[in-house]
């Protein structure tokens, strides 16, 4: 069934000829990504394996995805938002695994399947549509390349961040993974930058392990801080409130 709103989009250069079936990858990576062309009926869908998991690829056309680069609806990073339409490369988990977005082994492989695709396709950018970013295939290409050799959650990437007239700082984007965001509260005196750094870290442990389920304290980040969790009724936000300790700076 063709997925009118994949997760991901891979914005490419691509001819009216081009069909999706006709998708053909490098040799040094064929070997890795299996290509099913015949696993739906249509010439706008084909499935990818990569190491046992499999991914639902879907070709949008250039006229049907100028909608998503609204100026209110993308954060555009290290990109602009296109003068014309362009065509892309969605991308979505299949049904088998589509309850473990949060498995850091399936998102590392869903990332590097949108690299490989990317790359054989001259991509420009990638749209991660649950956090409404718009960001440059090349930072994107090397943020999601550090997360996929074992590096930290690749939170720029796939979350975004903003702060709120109070001085609270929101997660938008995060839900896709755990069905939580998170609106972190700090001190007057903590740096903006100190903050964003402590909710990038807890953002990754969320993504990762799962929502906060019941209001608890925990240890901050710096020798005397402390968090107080307080997840919302439906769990679908967690109030999380710093208390400062002696120091502030978070390396």
């Amino acid at each position: 069934m063709m997925q009118d709103n994949p997760p991901l989009l891979i914005m490419v250069p691509l001819s009216d000829s081009f069909r999706l079936p006709d998708l053909t990858l490098p040799d040094d990576v064929a070997n890795r990504v299996i290509l099913n062309r015949s696993k739906y009926p249509d010439l706008k869908s084909i499935e990818a394996v990569v190491g046992g998991m499999s991914f639902h690829l879907t070709h949008h056309l250039a006229q049907d995805n100028f909608q998503h680069f609204s100026a209110d609806k993308l954060n555009h990073i290290f990109c602009i938002a296109p003068e014309s339409p362009m065509s892309a490369i969605g991308i979505t988990l299949s049904e088998h695994i589509a309850n473990a977005k949060h498995d850091s082994t399936i998102n590392r492989t869903f990332l590097e399947l949108a690299r490989i695709i990317g790359k054989a396709l001259n991509a420009t950018s990638v749209i991660w549509q649950p956090a409404k970013l718009h960001i440059g295939f090349e930072y994107f290409a090397e943020a999601s390349q550090q997360y996929i050799t074992g590096g930290p959650f690749p939170v720029l990437i796939q979350i975004a961040i903003s702060e709120s007239s109070d001085g609270k700082f929101q997660t938008f984007g995060l839900s896709y993974f755990s069905e939580q965001e998170i609106r972190l509260s700090a001190p007057t005196d903590y740096p903006a930058n100190q903050v964003i750094k402590r909710l990038v870290r807890i953002a990754h442990d969320i993504a990762t392990n799962g929502r906060i389920d019941t209001a608890t304290e925990a240890q901050g980040f710096v020798p005397g801080e402390t968090l107080s969790l307080s997840p919302s009724a439906d769990l679908s936000i967690v109030d999380i409130a710093i208390a400062a300790g002696p120091s502030r700076q978070l390396l």
